[in-house]
């Protein structure tokens, strides 16, 4: 197989062109404006939480209740879902099995004997721990889960 670098490519991206819009253009894309309906949901799911969770003093099954139903009200990425709903804890606890040295809990804020935290400190004490680190993005992803879970704790009231 012989290559050529001098054989023709055609262009990827088409040039643009211009024509007149005719009046029938106009009417395929319309978009129908639906309303408030989906802030209304929205906000439904923040004072539904608010009633339902203490997330100052929630268990983590619980903070995972909240991160699935925060998801599926389409309120959090998946992202948010994921890191949610990581459980250090038994990531601590698989690592103890080839490295005994490793401690207990990897959270930063300690659990009470029922295993509830203060998951709004917990994020911001991440947050803070990342910066500290020079990880910037660590900072933000953290700092943004513990201002959705603060969001939460002041529909509460």
């Amino acid at each position: 197989m012989k290559v050529n670098a001098s054989d023709y490519q055609p262009n990827v991206y088409p040039g643009t062109q211009s024509r007149a819009q005719s009046k029938s253009d106009s009417v395929v894309f319309t978009v129908d404006n639906p309303g408030t309906g989906s802030k209304e949901v929205s906000e439904d799911i923040w004072a539904e939480l608010g009633s339902r969770y203490d997330i100052r003093h929630a268990t983590f099954d619980e903070l995972c209740e909240v991160a699935d139903k925060l998801y599926s009200a389409g309120q959090i990425s998946l992202g948010d879902l994921a890191i949610m709903t990581f459980d250090w804890k038994r990531a601590a606890d698989d690592l103890r099995k080839d490295h005994p040295d490793v401690v207990a809990d990897l959270n930063i804020i300690p659990a009470d004997t029922e295993g509830r935290r203060d998951w709004i400190a917990e994020f911001e004490a991440r947050a803070k721990r990342a910066f500290s680190q020079g990880n910037d993005g660590g900072y933000v992803h953290n700092q943004k889960l513990a201002d959705i879970l603060l969001r939460i704790s002041r529909e509460k009231s």
